[in-house]
This record gives structure tokens, sequence and C-alpha cells, in this order.
């Protein structure tokens, strides 16, 4: 009896094993369909709702006004509208985005060097002056920043000086005027000596500068009404103020092959040798003096002022070159030994810069001094360019001046004809004076 149940019990749950695994399989299919279903139906119902939010612009973002939009505003209607572009508003933006990049410059120098580059290649002001408002927007919480600019300040009668006060003044402007007449001399006489034109008129400038004030009425009377460089007779000869010694022992060392002053043969060849006699030059021969004054003073384009002072600076940097110094980069030297002379040429490598001092304005000079100014003021600077050689080698000299005779010919003919010409109207003159 007991077997037989026990045979029943274990067929029983060999029967009910199947119906259990069907059991769990309906359950897994019935949850899986259910939630595909509702997958699927999610899936439409968000397909069908994007739909109605874009079709009734549900979605559309309302935005926001921009905190800056006033300056936004403020800024168009600044470089629309209110910018102008004459001569004097230039002058005005230009100085006020100079000084905004100078003030920028020790908050980010970065970004200064971005808009000063985009200056440089564009050359303009305006795209300037806007990536400047770009950036002070950026800086609006810098109170010491936004302070420095709001200090910067447009006066149109002192922000156009220069800071070389010597330039400021109107002498200076009718020296600039009278300077482009000679143009064509000095640059004559820069090729013909290997000397740089600016160096040249470095001296020029150191000589006339010192006028505007000891020789203010001279300057008014010559320069002014004339259109004439002054002539400080008083100093020595020429708009370049060259000694009567000086220029005598300028043209002797240019044949004196043992002075320290020889500047090689090439040199003997660039002075008229039909007016000269270097060789027999002493301090009695007033003659030849007067022949050298004569070519100093001489009007027109002063040729051989120019010439006698290029002179005098090769014979220098000859001098300091036998030394093993060289003067090429050394303006306010030059200077100096062209206003103090021969005996204070002393090679060495630290040497003084001085010379005459003088006022101008209310400001000392000395003769030294103003010519390191000038040379690196950039003043003339179109007229007459800083080359960075200040003296052109010999040999190249001698080879761009392959056909110097006849330069000098030609250069003779034309102060004969000129010569001869002026002699006729003071012929002219005298017999109409006669009759």
């Amino acid at each position: 009896m007991k077997e037989e149940l026990d045979n029943t019990e274990t067929n029983q749950i060999t029967l009910n094993k199947p119906k259990k695994k069907r059991s769990r399989f309906m359950s897994f299919f019935r949850y899986s369909y259910f939630t595909i279903l509702h997958l699927l139906a999610a899936g439409a119902l968000f397909a069908v709702f994007t739909a109605l939010a874009v079709h009734f612009k549900w979605t559309n973002d309302n935005g926001s006004v921009d905190l800056n939009s006033r300056y936004f505003s403020k800024m168009a209607d600044k470089y629309n509208q209110g910018f102008k572009t004459d001569s004097m508003s230039v002058v005005k933006n230009e100085y006020i985005m100079f000084r905004q990049i100078g003030v920028l410059t020790k908050y980010s120098p970065t970004n200064a060097k971005t808009i000063l580059a985009a200056y440089h290649k564009t050359g303009n002001i305006e795209v300037a002056l806007r990536m400047l408002d770009a950036v002070n927007l950026c800086m609006i919480k810098n109170q010491s920043y936004q302070k420095e600019i709001a200090q910067i300040k447009w006066d149109k009668d002192d922000k156009a000086l220069s800071v070389f006060a010597w330039s400021n003044y109107n002498e200076w402007k009718q020296f600039c005027k009278v300077i482009k007449a000679d143009k064509h001399a000095i640059d004559s006489v820069s090729a013909l000596t290997g000397v740089e034109s600016r160096m040249i008129v470095m001296c020029l400038v150191g000589e006339q500068v010192r006028m505007f004030n000891s020789g203010r009425e001279k300057f008014k009377k010559y320069v002014t009404p004339f259109n004439r460089l002054i002539l400080p007779k008083n100093r020595g000869y020429g708009v370049t103020g060259i000694l009567q010694n000086t220029a005598v022992r300028i043209e002797q060392n240019l044949y004196d092959k043992s002075s320290p002053f020889y500047a090689g043969d090439y040199f003997q060849k660039c002075l008229n040798a039909k007016d000269s006699f270097p060789e027999l030059i002493n301090d009695t021969i007033e003659a030849h003096k007067n022949i050298i004054i004569q070519r100093l003073i001489k009007g027109g384009d002063h040729f051989y002022s120019y010439l006698y002072t290029a002179f005098f600076l090769r014979q220098f940097q000859a001098h300091w070159e036998k030394a093993g110094f060289t003067l090429t980069n050394r303006p306010e030297i030059l200077g100096t030994l062209f206003n103090l002379g021969y005996q204070k040429s002393k090679p060495k490598k630290n040497p003084s810069v001085g010379g005459s001092n003088f006022i101008v304005g209310d400001k000392e000079y000395t003769f030294g001094g103003l010519c390191y100014e000038f040379y690196y003021s950039g003043e003339l600077q179109d007229l007459f360019p800083l080359t960075g050689e200040g003296f052109t080698p010999v040999q190249k000299v001698i080879a761009n001046n392959r056909n110097l005779d006849e330069k000098i010919k030609k250069r003779l003919e034309k102060e004969e004809k000129d010569a001869k010409a002026r002699q006729a109207l003071e012929g002219i003159e005298v017999l109409r004076e006669i009759n």
C-alpha cells in the first residue's frame, strides 16, 4: 500500500513539471509583449507630441536680452554715423587708439599685440578701435583699467606735439620745407662719399636748430620770407657752419696719407680739383682760403657745404676704424666731433657725448645730444631715411662711382654755365645803372 502511494506521488510530480515550465514561458511572453507594446505606444506618442510642438512652436526659446545690448547699439551708432574721417579726426582717433593700446599693454600684452598687429596689417584705425571696444567690454569690471581708459582725453592743442621739443616749433616746420630744395645735393654728396644722407642732414640740423633761439631774428629774416637756410657766419661758413681752418684741414686730410684722418685715395677725386690745390695749402695762402669760403657760402643747393661735411664725417670714421672702432651707429659721437673738431677725436670704447650747449625754448641741449635725437626721431625720414649703414664701405663706393670723372665733369660744366649766367646778369645790371 505504501509503495502504491509513493508511486502515485512520483507520477504526479512528473506530470506537473511541464506545466510549470509552460507557465513561466507564458508569463515571460506576456510581459515582453506588453513592454514592447508600451514602448511603441510611447514612441508614437512622443513623435505625435514633437510634431505638434513644432507645428504650434511650443519648443521655441524666447531667449533674453543681453545685458550689453545697449553698449552694442551705442558702438554701432558710433561707427556707422558718428565716425568721422577728416584729417583732424584721423589724428584724434589714432592718438586715442595708441593711448588705449598703451594702457592695455599693462593689463593684457597679448591682446594689445594682436590689436597693434591688426592695425599695422590693415592700416584701418576703425578696425583697431572696434577691437579695443570689444576688449573694454570684457574688462568692464576691472576698475583700475577703466579708470586709466577714462583719463585718456584729446586736446588738439597739445596732442599733436612730438616728444622731441625742438620739432614742435614753427621754425622747424619752415626748416622742413626748405630742406627739400637741397635733397638732390645731399643725396648726390651721399652717393659720392658713401656717407648716409641722414648723417649729413644730422649735422645741418644741429647747426640750424640752435639758431631757433639765439638766431631767432635771423631765422625769421632769412628762412621764413625767403625759404633759405641760415648761413651762421658768426660760427663758421656755409649752412653747416664749418670753420675756415677746419675746411682747410679737411682738404689737407684728403691728400695727406700720413694723417690719421686719411680716408683713402678715392676721396681726392671727389673735390673740384680745378679750383683747389690742397697739397700747397698752409695758413698763409689766403687766396686759397677765400676759394674754400666761396664754395661754402655758395648759394643755391649748398653742395659744397654738404660735401665738406661728408668729408669731415668720413675722416672721423677712418680715424676710428684704424683704432678698431666704428662710428656707423654712433650719431651722437659724430655730432660731438663735428662740433668740437679734430682735436677731440680720440678713439676709445666709451667716448663722451657733448659739444656746445644751447637752449631751445626752455630745454638745454648739447650738439651731440641733439644730433642723436634727430637721427632717431623719425623726422624727415621720408626724405632722408635711416638706413642702418652710416658709412658705405669704400670699395663699394668706388664700385658705385665708376664713372666718377664724368659726373664731376658734368657738375663743373654746370657750375661754369651758372657762373657765366650770373656774370651776364651782373653786366646787364651795371649797364642799366650806367644808363
